[in-house]
């Protein structure tokens, strides 16, 4: 089953149609182009004998599990589904700007997709970059602004609600999105060293402002007792959800699955500098920003084993205290969601006086 674009906007529609996991918008549009995208991909693997290592299948399954993210956020039930409901609307942008755009840059599928274009395309070396009227957007600073605002702007009330009611604005907030998730990416698994691609210790960097980022807005969208978005209800609010119980459910899948997937991202980036380290000698985990003085490198197994020892305890904990932090904030969104029930007006309240609350 297909769904027209009149089924975002159609006003008074049902608030709970079962045929919503049969939807499939199918896109001409957006199904030719990621067709052509696998079809250039998987030319260039062919062209560069890419299949023959087993080592390289991890990332041409990582690759076609991000286009599937892709796929599936825009063209599936979930994009239907989306449009009518703010918890689905947020399992969409995970979809999107993270969990797609990561697997995809986690395959570095970038000469792959060159040698796809044409025979006598040369990868680039790794200190080519981009051109210079655009070697601003590699900046981790800049990309990392990009991402956070590509999430925090269409998160904005007024911004939100006119994607709901408008298909080019939709369509402009899926290319945003999409873009800066790429952007952002590709510069956390960059595969060339510093100074052609940011120090690790920048890639972690970059995770960890990220992550405060979707703490800061899951938290508030989870914690908050108003309803924001009320064009919901005006499309037609699937699944018979209470509007704020809808945003809560939101709210909870920015603050823990989005922040999970920068903690994945963040175990890949400690994986890549291990590696390095060990390649050249230790010089990769010798220094966290700038390339500080090597120190020498371990002449025995106890001494390699020490090195190591020490650092992995560092990691655990940072990944422990991290987790606490978590653990407390859903804890406490729970507790808190448990006291407002017992009020007769709360968010969970079924008794009298309740009914009037859906819309502010």
């Amino acid at each position: 089953m297909t769904a027209s674009s009149a089924a975002w906007a159609q006003v008074g529609e049902a608030a709970f149609d079962p045929e919503a996991w049969n939807v499939w918008t199918l896109t001409p549009g957006v199904v030719i182009a990621i067709v052509l995208i696998c079809l250039v991909y998987f030319a260039g693997v062919i062209r560069l004998r890419a299949f023959k290592e087993s080592s390289q299948l991890w990332r041409h399954a990582a690759f076609l599990g991000g286009v599937l993210a892709v796929f599936f956020s825009l063209e599936s039930p979930i994009a239907y589904m989306a449009g009518h409901a703010f918890f689905m609307r947020q399992i969409q942008h995970l979809l999107l700007y993270m969990v797609g755009p990561m697997l995809i840059m986690l395959a570095a599928p970038q000469v792959l997709l060159i040698s796809g274009l044409s025979r006598k395309a040369s990868p680039p070396s790794g200190s080519d970059g981009a051109p210079r009227r655009f070697a601003w957007l590699a900046n981790p600073v800049v990309v990392t602004a990009l991402y956070i605002a590509a999430l925090y702007v269409w998160q904005y009330p007024p911004y939100h609600d006119a994607v709901l009611l408008s298909e080019p604005i939709r369509y402009l907030m899926y290319a945003s999105m999409l873009g800066a998730g790429l952007l952002f990416w590709w510069r956390v698994f960059d595969m060339r060293a510093a100074p052609a691609g940011p120090t690790y210790g920048a890639r972690l960097t970059m995770l960890w402002i990220v992550i405060l980022s979707v703490l800061v807005l899951g938290s508030f969208t989870t914690l908050k007792s108003e309803v924001l978005y009320p064009a919901y209800d005006t499309v037609g609010r699937l699944f018979a959800l209470r509007p704020v119980f809808d945003e809560m459910l939101g709210g909870i899948v920015i603050l823990i699955l989005s922040s999970m997937m920068c903690l994945a991202g963040m175990i890949v980036v400690i994986h890549m500098w291990g590696h390095d380290g060990i390649a050249l000698g230790g010089k990769g985990m010798s220094s966290l920003f700038s390339g500080a003085a090597v120190p020498s490198r371990p002449t025995t197994g106890d001494a390699l084993l020490h090195r190591a020892r020490t650092k992995n305890h560092t990691l655990a904990v940072g990944f422990a205290a991290f987790a606490i932090v978590l653990f407390a904030t859903v804890l406490a969104i729970g507790v808190l969601d448990h006291l407002e029930g017992a009020n007769p007006h709360g968010t969970f309240a079924t008794g009298p006086g309740s009914a009037n609350r859906s819309v502010q």
